[in-house]
């Protein structure tokens, strides 16, 4: 296996990197030790449930690498505590040559001037510019946080909870058709949350989601986030 100045060298060459190589590369560019103190104070309060079995902090969580697969989620529920102009990328990741493009979703944020990229579920903290040149980001769309904050907070606040009630059909067909695994255990569990389902739409500020979300709200912003993952098709 190549060493860090190695694989240098090939970027030097403009020599194809391989999907190893790229991360290795990534994980090598440490950023200050500030940036992840910032978002660490940011996310204090966003707890996540995955499937009933992991349970924990975002940072928690990708420490033990729970969030791969759970790219949609995480990063729509971690958005919301970041500056209004923060923003997710949804898109293209090409690891290699010989591997079809990885779809997946990403979250931008500005500290001191300089964008980074948190991406909780490959595990990456670093700078925007070098996340999108190794792995050649091929965007398809870009969210803010506050369009997704405001979302998040308008399905909470206003659908129905009780999945039974014929008020809520569409929430219903939604549980039964992309949940059908957990849609008993959801119902008999009487969850006090409320499973957010959106339309098949990469531009819309919720995609592919189908959570379960608990939350606090002071004056239009998020105080405290508890999200349910049930389902991943990242």
């Amino acid at each position: 296996m190549f060493g860090i100045n190695e694989i240098l060298d090939k970027v030097i060459f403009k020599d194809e990197l391989t999907e190893d190589e790229k991360f290795k590369i990534l994980s090598s560019k440490r950023v200050d030790t500030k940036v992840l103190e910032y978002l660490i104070i940011k996310l204090n309060n966003l707890y996540i449930d995955i499937l009933g079995k992991s349970k924990g902090t975002l940072f928690e969580l990708m420490n033990e690498r729970k969030l791969i697969n759970w790219c949609w989620q995480t990063t729509e529920s971690a958005i919301v505590f970041l500056n209004d102009d923060d923003y997710i990328e949804r898109g293209n990741l090409r690891f290699d040559e010989n591997t079809p493009l990885y779809y997946h979703s990403w979250i931008c944020f500005n500290f001191n001037n300089i964008e980074y990229i948190l991406d909780p579920c490959l595990n990456l903290l670093c700078k925007k510019s070098d996340y999108s040149k190794i792995f050649k980001t091929q965007v398809i769309a870009k969210i803010t946080a506050l369009n997704v904050r405001e979302e998040l907070i308008r399905q909470v606040t206003t659908l129905k909870k009780d999945v039974n009630s014929t008020s809520n059909q569409p929430l219903k067909s939604f549980l039964q058709t992309y949940m059908k695994d957990y849609y008993d255990y959801y119902v008999a569990s009487k969850k006090d949350e409320v499973i957010v389902y959106n339309p098949e739409d990469v531009k819309a500020p919720l995609y592919r989601n189908g959570a379960g979300y608990k939350l606090d709200v002071e004056e239009g912003r998020i105080k405290k986030l508890i999200v349910h993952y049930y389902r991943s098709d990242c």
